[in-house]
This record gives C-alpha cells, sequence and structure tokens, in this order.
C-alpha cells in the first residue's frame, strides 16, 4: 500500500515556546510586587490588550524563564503548549440577579489560568502516559480524530478532568477564579465586555450547532485574554455545588463548600441561548457524569516549574511566541475517495467486489489506501485512481482511504527563542532555565537542564502550541483545509442465482422468462466479468 502523510501526527517532539508577555492592558487589579518573582520588570501596562485575530498565541514576547511577571497581559506557553495568562490577584465583582448568584464583591489572589480549554490533543497525551482514563466515546465522538486535536475535550467526569490538571501540575479553578477571569476586575456581564453576544463573539445558539476550536473567537476574549469563556462547551470548576455559599458573609479566596451531591460548572455551550452566555450563570452535575458540553480549563501557581523540552519542531507563520511570520504557509489538501460495487458473473455463477480509490484536488500527491483481503486489477492503477477485486474466501471488512496535506508555500521552520537549528530539529541551548520536573514519561537531564521523552515507556510527547498542527516536521497555524478520509465495508454477493430462477431460462434475460426470474439479485448492475460478456444488469 501507498504511504501517506498525515496532516497531524501524534507522535512527534513536543513543540513549545517558554514565553511571557506584556501586552498593553489595563491594570485595574494590583500585583503583588512581593509575588511576582521578577525584579526589575517593566510596570503594569494601563490599557486593555488587543483584542488579536492571530492564532492565540500572538501578542507574546520572550522572558527569562526565571518568572513571568505576574499582571494584567502577561502569559506564558506551558509544558503541554497551552498558552497561560495571568491574573493578579484582587476583588471582583462576582454574581449578578440570580438566586444561587447574587452580586457582591470577592477578593482572589493571584493565579494562572489556561488561556484556552484542554483539548483532545493534550487530553489524549495524558491518556498515553497513563494518568488519566479515555472519555466516555458516546460524549467525545471525535476524540481521536485528527480533525478536532484542537477542539476542547468533552465527554469526562469530574474526577477525569481534575486528573488532567494533576497530571500537569495543576488544578481544576474555584468558581471564583474562573468568573474573575471570566468577568475581569469589574464584573463585566459576558467576557468580552457587556454588549449582547453575536456569533462572531462566541459559538451559541444555533451559530454552529457544534463544538469549535479552542480560539476560533478571539473578539470574544476576557478581559485578562481567556477564549471561550462563554460558548463551545462548559467547564468543570473545582467546587461542591450550593445555591447559597459564600453569599451572607463572602470569605476572600472561596473553596466551596466541604461536601455536596453535585459539582459546579460554569460557562456555556454550543447549545445553549444567548442569556445563558452571561458569565455569571451557575450549573451543576453528577461530578460522576459527563457530557458532550462540557469540558474544563485549569490552573496552575507555578508556570516555571518544568523544565524546557531538549528538542522542539520548529514553527512557521506567527510564531508560538508571537513573532512575526517570516513565511505564511498556505496549507492544501487533496480529496480522497473510495467507491464499492458487489457483482456477479453470470457464467461461472461467481460473485465478486470491485473497489475502486480516487484522489483528485492535489497537490499534494500523497495518499494511502486498504481493501482488506482483495487483490489489484493489474493495468488499473494511476497516481490518483486504483481498483481491486474482491472475491471470496478471503475478502471482507472495511476498505478505508486517507489523504494528506501539504504547504505549498513551502515555509522553513524557525526555532524559538532559546532554541538552535541542528538540521530539521530545535534545541534547547541551555539559557534561562529554571525548572527541574518533566512530564510523566520524560526524563530530567541536569546536564543540559532539559527535558526528554524516556525510552521505552511508549510516551512520545507529539504536540504542537494548541492552536498549531504538525505538517511535514513544521508546526503552522490552524489550518483551513484538513486531511480526508474515506471508508466502505467491503459487500460480497452470497450468491449469483435467483432462487426464483426456473430451469431454461436465458441466463442473458434479466427476466428470466418467469416472475421474479433472471440470475442478478438486487442491487443490478452492468458487470462484463473478467472473462465472459456482459449478460447481468
Amino acid at each position: 500500500m501507498k504511504k501517506v502523510f498525515y496532516l497531524v501526527s501524534m507522535l512527534t517532539v513536543l513543540s513549545l515556546v517558554l514565553a511571557a508577555c506584556g501586552a498593553p492592558a489595563a491594570n485595574t487589579d494590583s500585583a503583588d510586587p512581593g509575588q511576582s518573582g521578577a525584579a526589575g520588570l517593566e510596570e503594569a501596562p494601563t490599557e486593555a490588550p488587543p483584542a488579536d485575530a492571530a492564532v492565540g498565541n500572538a501578542g507574546l514576547q520572550t522572558v527569562d524563564l526565571a518568572g513571568p511577571p505576574m499582571e494584567v497581559g502577561s502569559k506564558f506557553l506551558y509544558v503541554d503548549g497551552t498558552v497561560l495568562i495571568a491574573v493578579p490577584g484582587g476583588p471582583f465583582t462576582m454574581g449578578y440577579n440570580f438566586a444561587d448568584n447574587p452580586e457582591r464583591e470577592i477578593t482572589v489572589g493571584d493565579f494562572w489560568m489556561y488561556s484556552t480549554k484542554v483539548t483532545n490533543r493534550q487530553y489524549a497525551l495524558c491518556v498515553q502516559a497513563g494518568k488519566c482514563t479515555p472519555p466516555d466515546p458516546t460524549n467525545a465522538p471525535s476524540f481521536s480524530d485528527t480533525k478536532f486535536t484542537n477542539f476542547p475535550v468533552t465527554g469526562v467526569t469530574h474526577t477525569q478532568a481534575a486528573e488532567y490538571c494533576g497530571f500537569v501540575h495543576g488544578s481544576l479553578p474555584t468558581e471564583a477564579q474562573w468568573e474573575k477571569a471570566a468577568r475581569g476586575p469589574d464584573g463585566n456581564i459576558f467576557p468580552w465586555g457587556n454588549g449582547a453576544p453575536t456569533c462572531s463573539l462566541t459559538n451559541y445558539g444555533l451559530c454552529k450547532g457544534q463544538t469549535n476550536s479552542v480560539n476560533d473567537y478571539p473578539d470574544g476574549k476576557s478581559f485578562y485574554e481567556a477564549w471561550d469563556m462563554a460558548g463551545n462547551v462548559r467547564e468543570w470548576v473545582a467546587d461542591w455545588y450550593s445555591p447559597v455559599y459564600n453569599v451572607e458573609s463572602p470569605v476572600q479566596d472561596p473553596l466551596g463548600p466541604e461536601l455536596g451531591e453535585k459539582r459546579s460548572v460554569r460557562g456555556s455551550s454550543y447549545a445553549d441561548s444567548a442569556n445563558i452566555t452571561i458569565a455569571a450563570h451557575r450549573f451543576s452535575l453528577d461530578p460522576a457524569a459527563n457530557a458532550e458540553d462540557v469540558g474544563f480549563r485549569c490552573v496552575v501557581t507555578e508556570p516555571t516549574y518544568f523544565a524546557p523540552w531538549c528538542e522542539l519542531v520548529g514553527y512557521a507563520g506567527i510564531g508560538p511566541d508571537g513573532s512575526p511570520a517570516e513565511c505564511t504557509p498556505t496549507v492544501q489538501c487533496n480529496d480522497v475517495n473510495v467507491n464499492v460495487e458487489p457483482f456477479c458473473d453470470p457464467q461461472t455463477q461467481n460473485t465478486f467486489t470491485i473497489v475502486t480509490f480516487e484522489m483528485s484536488n492535489n497537490p499534494p500527491m500523497d495518499w494511502a489506501y486498504d481493501a482488506p483481503g482483495c487483490n489489484p486489477i493489474s493495468g488499473e492503477q494511476t497516481p490518483t485512481k486504483d481498483k481491486f477485486l474482491c472475491e471470496p474466501p478471503g475478502s471482507g471488512g472495511t476498505a478505508t482511504t486517507t489523504g494528506s496535506c501539504t504547504d505549498v508555500a513551502g515555509c522553513a521552520a524557525t526555532c524559538p527563542m532559546h532554541y538552535t537549528k541542528d538540521g530539521d530539529k530545535c534545541v534547547w541551548d541551555g539559557s534561562g532555565t529554571e525548572g527541574t520536573a518533566c512530564l510523566p514519561g520524560a526524563t530530567y537531564d541536569p546536564l543540559t537542564q532539559c527535558c526528554t521523552a524516556t525510552p521505552g515507556t511508549g510516551v512520545d510527547f507529539g504536540l504542537c502550541p494548541v492552536g498549531f498542527y504538525e505538517l511535514g516536521g513544521v508546526c503552522v497555524p490552524n489550518p483551513t483545509a484538513f486531511v480526508d478520509t474515506a471508508s466502505a465495508p467491503i459487500t460480497i454477493i452470497p450468491s449469483c442465482i435467483d432462487p426464483t430462477d426456473e430451469p431454461g431460462d436465458d441466463p442473458g434475460d434479466p427476466g428470466g422468462g418467469e416472475p421474479g426470474g433472471g440470475p442478478c439479485p438486487p442491487p443490478q448492475v452492468l458487470v462484463c466479468p473478467r472473462t465472459a460478456p456482459c449478460f447481468c444488469k
């Protein structure tokens, strides 16, 4: 069979750039100087952060790994490819005119939050490392589909969500943390402000009718630049649900009730109406349950806890560190198709099936196909078409074909800060490191001060940053085209003989001279057998 060049490789080296930014942002919150972890940093910006429309990582500026500043607009690309956003401590307006969330002032401390929901690709890494269990396939039907790697993982229970956050040395956010990140210090009604939702701000109601990539709505980001705090899927948070908790006498950094029957769920989903997108809305769910429109995100307190990766995949286009595009990728994918036609040979009374694979819209020319138990038909092969003969015994199963994608612009890979180009790899140069921990399945090398996959563990950290896909050994921004796949069951007609056929019927006469006669059962198709003229139709 021909080899395929897949759009997304789940088994490439993790592409991460450890970075943070000082994009202009309103500093209504005041960071505690004693907690910033870095001396001589610029003062916190005073204007609201721009709603950049790039992949979701634009605006990052590289800083030393001693620690990014805890100030509004600061970002840091984390170990699993997520961009962390800084949420400085301080008071904010929590609640609205809801019975279980009345308006009041709540104060929380500093924390770093995932700017996006945890994706299918990130969660798959935890499953591969043996630290997470797979989501419920009923409520996560696209979990293993490479077209949906940057979509939020769904079909996970509260425990599964918490286990992933523990895997990356984090935790689920509390309700207070979640609502502050969604509303900002001034208590915006919606994540983007106080204006009504539209399909250009969030995925709700009838906008798409299904989940979307976690960074599709740059104009809907919150004050702290958190994506999808409304729409797409709802999110598990840490608290047990109580309708009256922390209402009468609010405390700082509320953790929720000690026990309860249900866990709190925040945010809204693609199926919710406009009024549900209000950031103060609360929901609850049995922690052992899962749903097709519930995911999660994490918070962390030590963004530099992990050491950098020893080798990275380079990037093209706007870099994960926000660097300008030296070359803009143009991703083009081909289309593939499979057609299965069962036939009968009236002379030999044998049955067989012809499987035809076709590829179009090229370049690229790479594709793959397979017809289990079937044999290629000599002389029917071309670069864009192939045919197989399937006949018993030994044939059956499913015919499959997979296309591929390529960057027709031919952009070369660029290495991020602290990495040097070594052939087709980006290698850590040993500068600016502080963390010494590695994810399970990776090993820290004290000489090089970086992490690499541990041989023999079966764990290969194959992730580009969130919003990027691996294409030909290069991480490219979220493309508009995806690798195409097709499949069809191989059906063999049980018999060429119609049980109602009478002796003496002419095999060349579909009617057979008798009601219901004829040697070809439905569906009746025109076929020219390999060694005989056409009889059946």
